[in-house]
């Protein structure tokens, strides 16, 4: 299912309205229109209610706002009738104070203590800014000016993604298990930097990421967490935080980039080491070279990932005979397949580049589920975020 959704670009207005650069930066022309129109309308408890969500959200817990609010509401979020319908739904369930939290702690993976913790105290200034947006006639200027672009937007990717079943190849790959057998991606105005993965199978894209890119975000945001509760390749993971090399790349990154402790950063470059590999079980070439890609993406930060992608091929990793997981907690342990000096073996890699050579053969379940190659509109995208260098939304 693609559609677009008022109740996710309704979250990812907000850091525009919290004047937040990562993501103004982004949509400039939107960001000014809004807050000149929220401004006019809100009321004290509004205006503080955005100062909460960016001090305590993305600058006090280090955490992208817009993600975090677009996981934390999704356990409700329902395709509806009409853009009013939408924005209504996603205030009464921020306003009851137990349905969302309940919802996270009993279906979600991504659910924990402390974010359980984040999203009670900030929920009545969430409120209080979303009663403020339909003040202002959010609905009816988001039905005129992007639902439009959205539907068509929509249609192209239904027509581009129709050979592909993602959730049976992340299943094969991860021993992860989904409920739903199908993608939904929600197309949203205001999604860019990001692709967000929220409850289950479900993610956000941005109406302006071409086909590659969403493809790419698709099996990405499917891959959190790469492997099933209680793995233990995580906790191999895990004590790579002691590693004198790991621990100053990590040490220098990008908060604004949001992966500010290291279990999340070693799940993402988990989850990116994979992507990268399936992106060529998948038969393309989206994701370019491994070593460009990681020396540029945020900065260089995902060290880990191009480590990891190195040890699947070093290690001749074949989905026929385990999951990524269980590869992983076998080869780390493994001094002849995971490297001792890693800054040695980052710097052999960055320095030849030749990962980009190694193109693993496609497995015949996994070639069978290509029907046939998908349409491509643009190019490819780079990083776990995809780029954001196509043209603005259509301004109001």
């Amino acid at each position: 299912m693609i559609h677009p959704s008022l109740w996710f670009d309704a979250v990812c207005l907000i850091p525009l309205l919290a004047g937040l650069p990562f993501y103004t930066s982004r949509h400039e022309h939107d960001a000014q229109l809004w807050q000149e129109r929220f401004a006019s309308i809100a009321g004290p408890q509004a205006r503080d209610g955005v100062s909460v969500l960016r001090e305590e959200v993305a600058n006090r817990a280090v955490k992208p706002l817009p993600a975090f609010l677009a996981l934390w509401t999704s356990p409700a979020a329902r395709p509806a009738g009409g853009a009013a319908e939408s924005l209504d739904g996603l205030i009464a369930a921020v306003a009851e104070p137990s349905l969302l939290v309940s919802a996270m702690r009993d279906g979600s993976p991504h659910w924990n203590e402390a974010d359980d913790r984040l999203f009670r105290s900030v929920r009545p200034a969430l409120v209080a800014v979303l009663e403020s947006l339909r003040a202002a006639g959010l609905a009816d200027w988001w039905t005129e000016h992007a639902a439009d672009d959205l539907g068509r937007r929509c249609e192209e990717l239904s027509e581009s993604f129709s050979a592909y079943d993602l959730v049976p190849l992340v299943e094969e790959h991860t021993g992860v298990s989904f409920d739903a057998r199908a993608v939904e991606l929600c197309v949203l105005r205001w999604a860019a930097p990001h692709g967000i993965r929220v409850t289950g199978t479900r993610f956000l894209t941005d109406i302006r990421y071409d086909a590659d890119q969403v493809l790419n975000i698709a099996v990405h945001e499917l891959l959190h967490p790469p492997w099933p509760k209680g793995h233990p390749a995580k906790d191999r993971l895990d004590a790579l935080a002691a590693d004198p090399f790991l621990a100053a790349r990590f040490a220098g990154r990008d908060p604004a980039a949001g992966y500010n402790t290291w279990a999340s950063y070693a799940e993402e470059d988990a989850a990116q080491a994979l992507d990268q590999f399936l992106n060529t079980q998948l038969g393309r070439n989206t994701r370019g070279d491994p070593v460009t890609r990681w020396t540029e993406a945020d900065g260089g930060m995902h060290v880990l990932a191009l480590l990891l992608y190195d040890t699947l091929r070093r290690g001749g990793y074949d989905p026929a005979a385990g999951t990524y997981a269980d590869f992983l907690a076998r080869a780390l342990p493994d001094a002849s397949i995971w490297p001792r000096d890693l800054e040695a073996r980052y710097l052999a890699l960055t320095s030849a580049a030749d990962l980009g050579l190694w193109v693993p053969a496609c497995s015949s379940r996994t070639s069978a589920r290509m029907i046939r190659p998908p349409a491509v509109v643009g190019n490819g995208a780079n990083g776990g975020n995809g780029a954001d260098d196509s043209p603005k939304p259509k301004a109001a």
